[in-house]
């Protein structure tokens, strides 16, 4: 699919090309409720008022309005627009699962990394303030890590707001 993108505006110059297609992929997701045939109507239609009010936005497709050439080039490019939606409509679960699982993933690198430092100065007395609180046995602190003392916080925090 990507050669015929390759394959379309030929007459057309790189930079012109470019220009064309990213104003064209704005209009597909602009249109997307149209057909492929009303889509490239709307599109001259527009293209040709602009040019009416002397305020075209390109210049270089005045002499191609009516060429069946860029008719074709231009149907099969909203196709190819058509054919990149469904392919990440159909892609969507697999890369969600994906970003679930990288998330699942950093979180359990956070936590290692967690567990190997020494806890904080502002850890340690939110906790000591937390139990004076509370009124709660204290955890021997010198031994705990990080982790330890943010899961001991929240079960804390988490007794206070059930209550």
């Amino acid at each position: 699919m990507q050669n015929n993108k390759n394959s379309l505006f030929l007459y057309l110059t790189l930079r012109q090309r470019s220009q064309l297609s990213g104003t064209l992929k704005s209009y597909f997701k602009k249109f997307s409720n149209l057909e492929i045939d009303e889509l490239s109507e709307k599109f001259l239609e527009d293209e040709k008022y602009y040019i009416k009010i002397a305020n075209p936005h390109f210049e270089f497709l005045e002499n191609y309005f009516d060429d069946d050439k860029f008719l074709t080039d231009l149907k099969r490019f909203f196709n190819f627009c058509l054919y990149e939606k469904k392919q990440k409509e159909k892609f969507k679960p697999y890369l969600e699962k994906q970003k679930e699982y990288q998330k699942q993933q950093r979180k359990k690198a956070q936590e290692f990394k967690m567990s190997k430092l020494k806890p904080t100065k502002k850890q340690l007395l939110y906790y000591d303030k937390i139990t004076k609180e509370n009124n709660i046995k204290k955890h021997d602190v010198n031994t705990a890590s990080r982790l330890d003392l943010r899961n001991w916080i929240m079960e804390i925090v988490n007794k206070n707001d059930n209550n």
